[in-house]
């Protein structure tokens, strides 16, 4: 009896793991979803386990050993491991677990990522900003100015990314306070340098020789020194000067930790807070990693500067400023050599000293047109021009530094800035809803009334003062914008921040400089340069060019249009659920239908369990059945409270 016990257990096992690997592949062929083999043998093992308990504590005890018993053994067990699949699937999905050699590298990346996670949250509780407690929005919205600093101060205390993150956020008006704006604006990276024999290893990797067989010499003690890295001057064997920007030692890592702390860290904001929501805090954070990302890539600040001079050198007939050519062979993902510049940058309080008034103007004239021609004309443009990235020359000419900060934008959003900057100077309401609507694309579900309402009341208020416009005009214009629910593109909000930027820089050299009364007029210069006859015949042979190819297939279309409807033929197709917003909520509501009705079918199924008295006994008093009924009833009722408790939610929203 026993060899018969266990050839039966033998032989359900190995039906078992033939079922899980049959079940699997057609799980992979007609669901798509991708069933791990470890996960198969788990499963297995689950299975064998329950058969072996099922055969000592049930079937030996009970002596049937019947076809009727190895049949109703193996369906137990195939359910059950079924189940188990069902169910580790939900809470541990495929791919989220790394692959045993990886377990080492990313355990070790998990203790850093939670020693820093909770690092950072300390510091955070220290200044009071617990950002999940109903006490930190409370003062948010009561006392600002004191959380603001608080902010600032937590961030400071954090460390560079965190630093890099206030500073991108001190630019972002439609985002924040007024009070916030201010605390943030006053980070400012004080780094001290890294050791020369730090600096020197990274050079001797990077490069692959020794500094000395590379530059005629260079300078140990760096020109500046920053989070990310720092910068030495240096001479070629040809005698030319040039400066070296080399990436502190490590810094990646560092970075790369605490930008998936912050990415997370607003993901969870914004999924359990309706101001992180409505903010999109989640885009947020992740448009600032690729950014800073990016940053920490000096070989696309060397594709940046060839970009930009490349557009700069596009208007030769004018005044423009200059940017450093790069050293190809001597610059790297780390290392970034390129010629200097003999100067001062303007935040030097000497840089402008010997200028005259008009000079100034002259030159805020000349800085700000750039700027503005770079984002509206050349679709690319330097997105941190503060007066540090700004530089007087010897020889009167000015210079943009530092491109590791470049924005790009495409003619659709260039002719946007366009209309919404003649908008204002017209002061039409209906024209700036149309221009924001061409600008930022139109949402399904906006009240454009209201919004135009909201617009007029804002160009009475805002732009009728006397005197120069200031720019917080726009700062308030995108207020309105995220109040009626439009997001502004980070390519646009990245142009806007360069403009703001530029606002303090244009102030240390022309304190009366009329931003917006530039803008207004080079704009204007812009669209009429435009309307002149040799753009206006090059505009027409663009259009021609995209507009012939239909000219070309119009007749016959005609003549198939007329015959349909002649012969009584024409037809009109429509797809039903065509946006995808209307098959989510149709997949929602199947999903909670198909799971009320399976909670009502095991419900059913359990009643009827538990109250039969056939089948194996575990005990005088306790069948099979019953244990599988009682199971079937608890999920069923997990099943039927699961629908209920998305019913509840919805009608509470």
């Amino acid at each position: 009896m026993d060899e018969l016990l266990w050839s039966t257990f033998l032989f359900t096992s190995l039906g078992l793991v033939v079922f899980l690997v049959v079940l699997s592949a057609i799980v992979r062929s007609f669901i798509g979803l991708q069933i791990s083999f470890g996960r198969i043998l788990v499963a297995a093992a689950v299975g064998i386990g329950l058969q072996y308990l099922m055969q000592t504590q049930v079937t030996w005890r009970s002596g049937q050993y019947g076809p009727a018993m190895v049949a109703l053994q193996f369906g137990l067990l195939a359910f059950f491991s079924t189940v188990f699949l069902v169910i580790s699937e939900l809470l541990v999905p495929n791919g989220s677990i790394p692959p045993i050699s990886d377990w080492r590298r990313t355990l070790r990346r998990w203790l850093v990522h939670s020693r820093r996670s909770a690092q950072i949250m300390q510091i955070m509780m220290g200044h009071g900003l617990n950002p999940l407690s109903a006490q930190t929005r409370t003062a948010y919205q009561r006392t600002p100015r004191r959380q603001a600093r608080q902010v600032r101060l937590a961030l400071q205390e954090a460390g560079a990314t965190f630093v890099k993150l206030g500073q991108v956020l001190s630019t972002r008006p439609d985002l924040l306070p007024p009070e916030y704006i201010r605390e943030l604006s006053q980070l400012q990276q004080n780094v001290a340098p890294a050791p020369w024999s730090d600096i020197r290893q990274v050079l001797r990797e990077e490069l692959g020789e020794d500094v000395e067989s590379k530059f005629a010499d260079f300078e140990h003690e760096p020109l500046a020194s920053a989070s990310i890295g720092q910068v030495h001057r240096a001479t070629l064997p040809d005698g030319r000067p040039v400066v070296v920007k080399v990436q502190r030692p490590g810094i990646s890592d560092v970075v790369e930790d605490d930008l998936g702390i912050t990415v997370q860290l607003g993901k969870t904001m914004q999924s359990r807070s309706e101001w992180g929501q409505n903010m999109g805090v989640a885009a947020l954070t992740e448009a600032f990693a690729d950014a800073l990302r990016e940053e920490m890539d000096f070989s696309t600040e060397a594709r940046n500067i060839a970009d930009l001079r490349a557009a700069l050198a596009r208007h030769p007939e004018e005044e423009r400023l200059v940017v450093p050519d790069f050293i190809p062979e001597l610059s790297t993902e780390r290392v970034l050599t390129m010629q200097e510049l003999a100067g001062l940058t303007l935040s030097q309080p000497e840089a402008a000293e010997h200028l005259s008034p008009e000079e100034r103007r002259s030159k805020a004239h000349l800085i700000f047109k750039s700027v503005l021609q770079q984002i509206t004309v050349d679709g690319i443009f330097h997105a941190d021009p503060h007066p540090g990235n700004i530089m007087l020359l010897d020889g009167g000419q000015l210079a943009l530094i530092d491109c590791g900060s470049v924005g790009r934008i495409d003619r659709r959003l260039q002719e946007g800035v366009k209309q919404l900057i003649l908008s204002v100077e017209y002061a039409d309401p209906q024209q700036l809803t149309d221009a924001l609507f061409e600008t930022l694309g139109r949402p399904e579900y906006i009240d454009e009334s209201e919004l135009t309402r909201a617009l007029g009341r804002f160009m009475v208020t805002g732009l009728r003062t006397e005197g120069r416009m200031q720019l917080g005009v726009f700062n308030e214009l995108i207020r309105i914008v995220t109040m009626h629910g439009l997001r502004v593109p980070p390519e646009l909000a990245a142009a806007f921040r360069s403009i703001a930027t530029l606002e303090g820089t244009l102030a240390l050299l022309d304190p009366d400089f009329d931003m917006m009364g530039q803008a207004r007029q080079i704009a204007s210069r812009q669209i009429e340069q435009e309307f002149s006859p040799l753009a206006l015949r090059r505009s027409l042979e663009k259009e021609l060019i995209s507009v012939m190819p239909i000219l070309r297939r119009l007749p016959r279309h005609v003549d198939q249009l007329a015959s349909a409807l002649g012969d009584g033929r024409m037809t009109l197709r429509m797809r039903l659920f065509a946006d995808r917003r209307d098959r989510v909520i149709l997949w929602q509501i199947l999903n909670q239908v198909l799971l009320a009705f399976l909670g009502a079918v095991l419900g059913l199924i359990s009643v009827q369990l538990v109250t039969s008295q056939g089948g194996p006994k575990f005990t005088d008093a306790f069948t099979l059945l019953q244990l599988l009924g009682y199971t079937a009833g608890m999920v069923s009722t997990i099943l039927i409270f699961r629908v209920l408790l998305v019913i509840f939610k919805r009608d509470m929203e």
